[in-house]
């Protein structure tokens, strides 16, 4: 029987789980209700947040063992908290100036939130995916939630297309896994010693694993997020790639330490490489504002599958922090992007991604030029923004480690990416805007304003003091 102790272990989950229901039930019943909805949404994530905290420090089994509590899991879930919570307060203007201001979307945030949530606390690869399911529904409605922009409805049938055929792999190594253990409890899969000397069971897990590796966007699974994240509203490809890739990171790493498989650090440390090389080097090529942030992206998925194979607390640690401040400074770009891209109502699609627009910035909104400098200097891994303690302690794991030759490959593919930044940045500052670019940028919207404002803070605040991160959530390094 449940116990009310454990339904206190999982208010969080109760609160995001009801408030993604009653805004449904309410946008159902009562038409004009998005700002209703908005402001929900935005105190329901902030309880979620504040309940999290007193779940720090212990660590329990609950739910006849499918659900474990523990510091890593509260860590995850409020950094993905915290990214949808910036993603709502940006969403506002956003939605009412492309005319799609729709109560479901928060509902679908929501929604997706607490399957999210689910992944990082599950203790049985059932409820992983279960919760896996949840969040991927969510975000293939999202992706195409421009419904009258063809760009977005393709992004959202490839993004369903790829992730049902990759759910098929995580099926399918769940099915090998559950043959060879005879559970799906991961509890019990991590003392069953003898089954990582079984070749079913490695190939089960390999096929568990590039499920999520998809979601992550490591390379070669990383085919969908330009398009994707180019064709969905800016504020949802902002939330894709952070809250997103977050839920996928949080739910594979502890399964990855608490097997130990040093046998396969080599897998993870290639494709580590193989995904900074790809990232960097396509991104280097982009004129798009959107598409370029989209294989940033990639290429941050290998500087945490850095971490990943260097399998140890340090990369625990590291991984984490990093998360922390690319939910900054990630969302915080995209939201720019988000407030200064306009439609082209004669073709449909939009103006001012493409980066000669944002040539002489720096004049025509100063702040505006400020803050996405702030953001791109900190994804460049520059002092002393947040985005250079991840990758440092990213690095530092793998020397640690004895990989030595993967963190200088990691710090040597990240100077190549300070060049595709720093392009953008002195098409900002130092470049005279074309004839073609409007003179002035739109007023800027508050929402969006607090959003980009919160984004700017973490990414300065974590960036002078990163042992902040650690003394929240008290790390044992």
């Amino acid at each position: 029987m449940i116990q009310l102790k454990e339904l206190g272990e999982v208010i969080p989950l109760i609160i995001i789980a009801f408030s993604a229901s009653f805004i449904l039930l309410i946008e159902s019943f009562y038409k004009k209700s998005e700002n209703a909805t908005y402001l929900f949404s935005i105190v329901s994530v902030i309880a979620a947040i504040t309940a999290s905290f007193f779940q720090l420090s212990h660590e329990s089994l609950i739910f006849n063992q499918f659900l474990r509590i523990s510091n890593t899991a509260v860590s995850f879930s409020v950094i993905m908290m915290t990214g949808i919570l910036i993603t709502i307060i940006a969403s506002k203007s956003y939605l009412e100036k492309e005319n799609i201001n729709f109560g479901e979307y928060y509902s679908l945030l929501l929604f997706a939130l607490l399957g999210m949530l689910i992944m990082v606390a599950a203790n049985d690869i059932l409820i992983i995916f279960i919760g896996l399911e949840i969040m991927s529904i969510c975000f293939y409605v999202l992706a195409g939630f421009l419904r009258k922009r063809v760009k977005s409805n393709e992004s959202a049938l490839k993004y369903f297309l790829l992730g049902a055929f990759m759910t098929g792999f995580i099926l399918y190594g769940i099915a090998l896994i559950y043959g060879i253990t005879g559970t799906t409890n991961l509890t019990s899969i991590y003392t069953n010693k003898t089954a990582l000397k079984s070749f079913v069971f490695i190939v089960g897990l390999g096929l568990f694993f590039i499920g999520f590796m998809f979601k992550i966007g490591v390379f070669p699974f990383q085919m969908w997020i330009p398009d994707v994240y180019d064709g969905a509203p800016t504020v949802v490809s902002g939330m894709l790639s952070t809250a997103g890739k977050i839920a996928a990171i949080g739910t594979v790493l502890p399964i990855i330490l608490a097997l130990n498989i040093a046998d396969f650090k080599m897998v993870f440390a290639i494709a580590a490489v193989a995904t900074m090389l790809y990232g960097n080097i396509i991104a280097l090529a982009q004129t798009n504002i959107k598409r370029l942030l989209a294989y940033s992206s990639i290429a941050s998925a290998g500087y945490i599958f850095v971490g990943v194979a260097a399998m140890n607390k340090t990369a625990l640690t590291g991984i984490s922090f990093y998360l922390v401040a690319y939910t900054f400074m990630q969302l915080g770009a995209f939201i720019i992007a988000s407030i200064l891209e306009k439609r082209d109502d004669g073709t449909r699609d939009y103006k001012n991604v493409d980066m000669e627009f944002y040539k002489g910035l720096g004049k025509r909104n100063p702040l505006m030029a400020a803050f996405m400098t702030i953001f791109l200097f900190s994804l460049a891994g520059i002092p002393p923004f947040a985005g250079f303690w991840g990758k440092y302690y990213l690095f530092y794991a793998a020397i640690e480690a004895n990989m030595i030759w993967l963190a200088v490959t990691g710090i040597a593919l990240s100077i190549v990416g300070v060049y595709y930044y720093l392009k953008v940045i002195v098409f900002m500052w130092f470049f005279e805007a074309s004839d073609e670019v409007l003179p002035e940028v739109q007023h800027v919207p508050g929402t969006a304003a607090i959003a980009t404002a919160l984004a700017v803070a973490g990414t300065i605040v974590f960036g002078f003091n990163p042992d902040l991160f650690f003394r929240i959530f008290k790390f044992i390094t």
